[in-house]
This record gives C-alpha cells, sequence and structure tokens, in this order.
C-alpha cells in the first residue's frame, strides 16, 4: 500500500512534537541537576513545585498530584521538613487536618538555580508578538492537559 505523502504542516507537526521531546528531556536533566545541588531527590523537587504553584495542600492531594503513595509522600515531607523546605501546619478550615506548605527560603533557594533558564526564556520570548506569545501559552497549556489526561489514562 503506498504512503501517503506529509505535508508541510505534518512535517512542521512532527518536528515540534520531537522538539517538544527533546525539551522535555532537558528539563528532566535540569531538574534533576538542581536537585542533586540541593541534596534532595527529583520527586521532591517536583513537590516544591507543586506546593509552590498551588499552595499548601494535604499530604493525600500530593499523592494525587505526584503519582505516589501516600506512604511515599508522607517520607518526603518528613526528608523536606527535615532539610527546612516545608512546615506541617492545622489546617485552619478543619483543625484535624495537616497542610504542608513550602519554606519561603527553600523557594528561594531553589528560584536561584532557575534565574538563568528564566532570563533566557524571557530574553527569546521577547522576539514575539502578544498575539505569538497567547498562541504560544494557549498550546502550552494544551499540551499540560494533554499529559495530564495522558496520566490518568495511564493510571487506569
Amino acid at each position: 500500500m503506498p504512503v501517503k505523502p506529509q505535508d508541510d504542516h505534518d512535517e512542521l507537526a512532527d518536528r515540534i512534537i520531537a522538539s517538544m521531546t527533546d525539551l522535555a528531556g532537558a528539563l528532566g536533566r535540569l531538574n534533576d541537576l538542581i536537585a542533586q545541588q540541593l541534596g534532595i531527590a527529583q520527586t521532591d523537587l517536583l513537590c516544591l513545585h507543586v506546593l509552590n504553584r498551588a499552595g499548601a495542600s494535604t499530604a493525600g492531594a500530593l499523592s494525587s498530584q505526584l503519582g505516589r503513595t501516600t506512604g511515599a509522600v508522607t517520607h518526603m515531607i518528613d526528608r523536606l521538613e527535615k532539610a527546612g523546605y516545608v512546615r506541617r501546619k492545622p489546617d485552619p478550615q478543619d483543625r484535624r487536618r495537616v497542610l504542608v506548605e513550602a519554606s519561603a527560603p527553600g523557594l528561594e533557594r531553589i528560584a536561584s538555580f532557575y534565574e538563568g533558564m528564566d532570563a533566557r526564556s524571557r530574553r527569546l520570548m521577547a522576539a514575539f508578538s502578544g498575539d505569538q506569545l497567547t498562541t504560544i501559552h494557549t498550546f502550552l497549556l494544551g499540551c499540560h492537559e494533554s499529559a495530564v489526561e495522558e496520566c490518568d489514562h495511564l493510571i487506569r
């Protein structure tokens, strides 16, 4: 059976998907190197990113977001608390529950490792118009949603 020739759109889509795979690998390597510098595991760093973006959370919610067992998350929180990256506090809405929040000094230390990447990314974005950046942002949000859906699919 003859293979249908790809058009320019398909070829560009293939290149974009390949670039996304390359980016994911490079960001994974960057996060691994940063975690090593901080003396924590890469999953610990991911947990701190989640807490930074979403705010204080329960161990159960972190377990769901990180795809780890509650036991593994409790052990991770213990490590991060001992290292000064998180603290436990009572939930003001329900005193029976405990929330975990990232410490400001810990987040500042982590942010310092991303300053160069942030600056280079902002310089790169300066070459794009507002409409182009909106399109890029929409694409990235859709890719994130797709990745979350794929994770959910793999868990089932």
